[in-house]
């Protein structure tokens, strides 16, 4: 079972555990580094030898799955959703995709699962078994994975005495907060929150491909079970939408950085935190046991 790096820190008057996922020592790190460890172990076991992906431009999943396939020197092509001259410039996550030796196709995003149907083709044509990954890695292992790390989180929990109230993370394509919920509930920890921080998506669509996601999820684990009730899925910081943000979100984040030493992205992480950080004030939970799952960012600070 892969590791949960834990430590704790006081902000505020809250005393907030967190779970490391930003310091996940493989390919670049964050959450999406844990779900390409995944799907590496299931290439390796179903015998595939090439991969198709999306993602946009300062994508940490095709920047995980780019570096996952290099080091097992696997075919990959990446439907990156932007502009060439946005993605030639900037560095961060579209610099490391860009020396990964992958395959870099700018589309635009309504043209993705033409673009990614059209790569796989094209790679199956050239004799590649090619294994296809939704974005965010929105499949199987980019549940499982998540599942395999609350079982993880709650060895160490009970090892301290420790069991949260409250779980906190950003939520984008909804894979990895699914995979925390089932695995909440897999693990006995029926009462526990999670409550995901959206960085993209408004509520309806957002709260139901989490809701869709966990229900498969439980299907795999031989239960059947509906987990709509149990998502919480949190849009107040959205602030326009993905990438959006504040001056005052900014400007926080930053003085956290400095007297945390914990780095956060405005897109991802840094939203997250941000919106948990404001709910326990208006709900005045600071004397709960708050853990924010810190699932990664630090390429996108760095664009």
């Amino acid at each position: 079972m892969i590791p949960i790096y834990l430590n704790n820190a006081c902000i505020g008057q809250s005393d907030i555990t967190f779970v490391r996922d930003d310091l996940f020592p493989f390919i670049g790190g964050g959450s999406k580094a844990r779900k390409a460890i995944e799907y590496e172990r299931v290439l390796l076991e179903e015998g595939y030898n090439a991969v198709v992906t999306c993602g946009g431009i300062q994508s940490n999943h095709n920047r995980a799955i780019a570096l996952m396939a290099a080091r097992n020197r696997w075919k990959c092509h990446l439907c990156i959703q932007g502009t060439k001259e946005r993605f030639e410039a900037e560095k961060g996550n579209a610099l490391l995709c860009r020396l990964s030796g992958a395959e870099c196709e700018l589309i635009d995003p309504s043209d993705t699962a033409v673009a990614m149907d059209r790569a796989m083709e094209k790679l199956a044509q050239k004799g590649y078994k090619p294994y296809y990954i939704h974005g965010g890695g929105h499949d199987l292992p980019g549940g499982t994975c998540f599942v395999d790390a609350v079982k993880a989180l709650k060895e160490q929990c009970d090892a301290s005495n420790y069991k949260p109230d409250y779980i906190f993370l950003a939520s984008g394509t909804g894979s990895t907060q699914a995979g925390i919920v089932v695995g909440c509930d897999l693990v006995g920890w029926n009462d526990v929150k999670v409550v995901g921080i959206s960085v993209a998506r408004q509520y309806e669509r957002g709260k139901q491909v989490i809701a869709d996601f966990a229900n498969m999820l439980s299907q795999h684990y031989g239960k059947n079970k509906d987990f709509t009730e149990k998502i919480i899925f949190n849009t107040d910081y959205l602030y326009g939408g993905y990438e959006q943000y504040t001056p005052e979100m900014e400007s926080y984040l930053k003085e956290v950085i400095k007297y945390t030493g914990l780095m956060f992205d405005t897109t991802y992480s840094g939203k997250g935190f941000y919106g948990m950080m404001d709910i326990i004030k208006k709900e005045r939970l600071q004397d709960k046991n708050i853990i924010f799952w810190h699932t990664g960012g630090l390429m996108n600070l760095m664009k």
